[in-house]
């Protein structure tokens, strides 16, 4: 996919637009890859789930303020990896959640990273399933998925069209509103339906 693609300004929009597209990794000669099948939109400064991931992980505003195209990775409970493409530009510091994908490449290599013998459906059905599973690991923190060998998002020779898309609340933001939450002008951004699941 082009540079211009991450680096348009509706983080929303490009995380719809990313269902249905391919990311692929390349790590130690193996490439391993599927469909993306499931991503969460954040908007920088204009989401309190960013605002408060920010704070929470202050170490990361540096890769999150590049010009959109690069992989954003950063771990949970100290072994799971999340990855996020980041988008917009360098004044910005939004990104897109990868949450799912349906492996088409490397299916067997995949298994073995995971340490099991499941069904396609299963094997890369969540944020960190999926990063074990093609070897996407911090250190391809900051890596561009624009013009890469480790690491890249290919478009699909067949677009998604909006109805196969379903769109609902992110998972695992419940930090994602003001402490005054009930009170006038307090901010809720838990409900917002930026998550994109195809059908």
């Amino acid at each position: 996919m082009q540079r211009s693609f991450f680096t348009d300004s509706d983080v929303v929009n490009i995380a719809k637009t990313l269902i249905g597209n391919v990311l692929f990794s390349n790590v130690d000669g193996v490439l391993t890859g599927g469909t993306i099948t499931e991503t969460e939109a954040y908007r920088g400064h204009q989401d309190l789930a960013m605002e408060k991931h920010l704070l929470r992980r202050p170490s990361s505003i540096s890769t999150l303020k590049k010009q959109g195209g690069v992989a954003y990775i950063y771990t949970i409970y100290g072994s799971h990896s999340m990855l996020n493409i980041v988008t917009n530009d360098a004044d910005h510091t939004d990104s897109v959640l990868i949450r799912k994908i349906k492996p088409t490449e490397g299916v067997d290599k995949m298994r073995e990273r995971r340490g099991v013998n499941t069904s396609l459906r299963n094997l890369c059905d969540g944020p960190a399933k999926l990063t074990q599973a093609l070897a996407i690991t911090p250190a391809l923190n900051g890596e561009p998925v624009v013009n890469n060998t480790l690491i890249w998002i290919e478009e699909s020779n067949h677009a998604i069209a909006s109805k196969h898309i379903i769109s609902s609340h992110r998972i695992g933001i419940d930090y994602a509103k003001d402490d005054q939450t009930g009170k006038l002008g307090a901010r809720d951004d838990t409900t917002l339906p930026w998550r994109f699941t195809l059908k």
